[in-house]
């Protein structure tokens, strides 16, 4: 009988011991810890959801502890319904439908009417991911934005209409209407928002983004498997409302879409450390990633902005039908219905030049206020209805993806004579985004946005740091085409460590500077001019604030060459010695997606150097 019982114990206590094991191997899963939001191990922090609010758990120390949360979830899960009492099953059907795919345990039967309406809209749904494009007019979009897509099954005579309606999952910040620029960006850096998912129409967000704000979106499909895809979809259910941890670097749109998307995506999206996590860089992970053998990504679909909509119609016209759209409208208070280069046109070009001069109506509605853009768009209309119906289909355009354009990191060393210093090797350092020589159809064209910019040189057995541009950013505000365009700014601003004199290697001097003017496009041609000034230190320099001009020509040769030319004068109105007069020339030349080739020659009052060198981004 003693055996026996001993027998039994041991039993129990093996049973019990395997049972603990289990589930503290459940606790430790991947998927588990993805579907409560722990990040990584931070470098001092231990890990943590990043979801504040205490109704997303089930155990007190639920946000800190993934084993504890587990068993509060499975004793949640095994009561039964209470009447007036949301079941646990109905407030998180992803952590049920998993611990039933692990377990083989089956939950009691609930009623879930919250659920259920999400299940008749959603239950089907592809999630795909969605880009817009970068935006300099909202520190926040610099970078650009991320989105999740839920894409309802639809018949092709359906599908835009339907592609409209489908819902879009927006994560971002509750940032209140009277915070001020400066407290916008001490919170975002620093703490202080919360965040959390929205959903809307996705009609919605392309009035937002491609309408008034003419960005591109990219719709990125995902080939998930069945079982994935009905995970994510009831997970995304279950963290709608809920806030966020916000933080503009780290904690913001690209991380939480990548730490919701490896719930079922079994490689790292983002890095685990890195010091900013931009949209960009989940993108080029989405296009890279695999599962099971098979690629993540399926395809992608590009829905180009009004702005280049209006371009594309524009340079699909003849030589012929730009004239007339020109002469028909001149100016931006005129139109000319009756000009006789128009009226000999075929009705249906003249169907043609009106949809393109309806678009560039469209167009400048949306970025800016005109009080004669109304009559104008009415008159067009009204002489757009007397025309057969029928607008041609813009056609196919091969645009490049954003994840398969030119990296936004890069690395160049070069070679360089300074007619004072010698010779010297330059180690160029760029970790975000691009400049004016590298930017494409794919980001903001005629745009600079370039982040923490290091310029090193190695003379002589020493380091020395040439140029530090913690932001260099850069808006030519060119029109894309011939027509009436309302006022519209080029403009400037950076922030820099940099030598005042191109003749000495230990004249550093630290500045802001701001700029803003115009630009006229000539052809491939893009002439500038900006007029500003410099907030600075004096060390090496005269005057703490100088007035300055600069003149500059951006010539796009060809797809793969480009080339900069610019000259700047500074006058700290303290005399000759707080003149500067500056000057540069610089050439591109695109040898392939990660690689160019970089050759320039620069000046001023005392020196000049010639450089030469290579690029490669990552």
């Amino acid at each position: 009988m003693r055996r026996l019982t001993v027998a039994l114990t041991a039993a129990l206590c093996l049973s019990v011991s395997t049972a603990h094991a289990r589930l503290n191997a459940l606790a430790g899963d991947p998927q588990w810890l993805s579907m409560l939001h722990f990040d990584r191990d931070g470098l001092f922090d231990q890990p943590r959801s990043a979801v504040l609010d205490n109704d997303f758990f089930f155990a007190p120390d639920g946000r800190h502890s993934p084993q504890r949360e587990l068993r509060a979830t499975l004793n949640a899960l095994r009561q039964p319904p209470v009447e007036g009492k949301t079941h646990a099953r109905c407030r998180f059907p992803a952590r049920a439908l998993w611990l039933t795919r692990k377990l083989g345990e089956q939950w009691p039967e609930a009623s879930c009417p919250e659920w259920e309406a999400w299940q008749q809209r959603h239950g089907q749904t592809a999630p795909t991911l969605i880009f817009a494009s970068g935006y300099l007019g909202n520190p926040a979009s610099f970078f650009g934005h991320l989105m999740l897509h839920l894409e309802q099954k639809a018949s092709p005579q359906d599908a835009a209409f339907s592609y409209l309606m489908d819902t879009s999952l927006n994560f971002g910040a509750d940032v209140p209407e009277n915070d001020g620029l400066a407290t916008y960006m001490a919170k975002g850096l620093l703490g202080g928002y919360r965040a959390r998912y929205s959903r809307a129409p996705f009609y919605r967000n392309t009035t937002l983004y491609s309408e008034r704000e003419m960005r591109d979106l990219w719709q990125y499909r995902l080939a998930l498997s069945e079982p994935d895809r009905e995970l994510l979809v009831a997970h995304l259910y279950e963290i709608m409302g809920h806030d966020y941890e916000y933080l503009f670097l780290t904690q913001n749109c690209a991380s939480r879409i990548a730490r919701t998307l490896e719930l079922v995506v079994d490689e790292d999206l983002t890095p685990g450390h890195a010091p900013w996590v931009a949209p960009e860089a989940l993108i080029r992970a989405v296009g890279k990633a695999h599962m099971d053998g098979t690629p993540l990504l399926a395809d992608v679909r590009h829905e180009p902005s009004r702005r280049l909509k209006t371009q594309w119609r524009y340079h699909d016209l003849t030589h012929n039908e730009q004239q007339a759209a020109q002469a028909v409208w001149p100016l931006i208070n005129t139109l000319a219905l009756h000009a006789p280069r128009f009226q000999r046109l075929k009705e249906k070009r003249q169907s043609a030049v009106l949809d393109t001069l309806l678009g560039h109506a469209a167009f400048l509605k949306q970025t800016g206020e005109a009080a004669e853009l109304a009559g104008i768009e009415r008159q067009l209309l009204q002489a757009r209805l007397e025309l057969p119906a029928g607008a041609a289909a813009l056609p196919e355009r091969d645009i490049q993806p954003i994840h398969e354009s030119t990296p936004p990191g890069l690395v160049r060393i070069s070679g360089v004579h300074n007619s004072e210093l010698g010779n010297a090797a330059r180690l160029t350092l760029r970790p975000l985004q691009y400049d004016l020589l590298d930017s494409n159809a794919s980001r903001m064209p005629d745009a600079a946005l370039e982040m923490a910019r290091t310029e090193l040189d190695f003379h002589e057995g020493s380091v020395r740091l040439r140029r530090f541009d913690l932001f260099h950013i850069t808006n030519l505000h060119a029109r894309s085409v011939p027509l009436p365009d309302l006022p519209g700014t080029a403009w400037h601003a950076s922030g820099s460590v940099y030598r005042a004199r191109l003749s000495c290697d230990n004249c550093l001097e630290g500045g802001v500077t701001l700029l803003a003017g115009k630009s006229s496009r000539l052809g491939r041609h893009l002439p500038f001019a900006l007029f500003g000034g410099q907030l600075r230190t004096t060390r090496h320099q005269t005057g703490p604030l100088a007035p300055a001009v600069q003149l500059g020509l951006l010539s796009n040769w060809s797809t793969h060459q480009r080339t900069l030319m610019k000259i700047t004068r500074t006058d700290a109105l303290k005399g000759k010695a707080g003149q500067t007069t500056r000057w540069e020339a610089q050439y591109r030349w695109r040898l392939g997606k990660t690689l160019d080739l970089r050759a320039g020659v620069e000046g001023d009052d005392q020196a000049h150097e010639i450089r030469v060198g290579f690029s490669t981004y990552w």
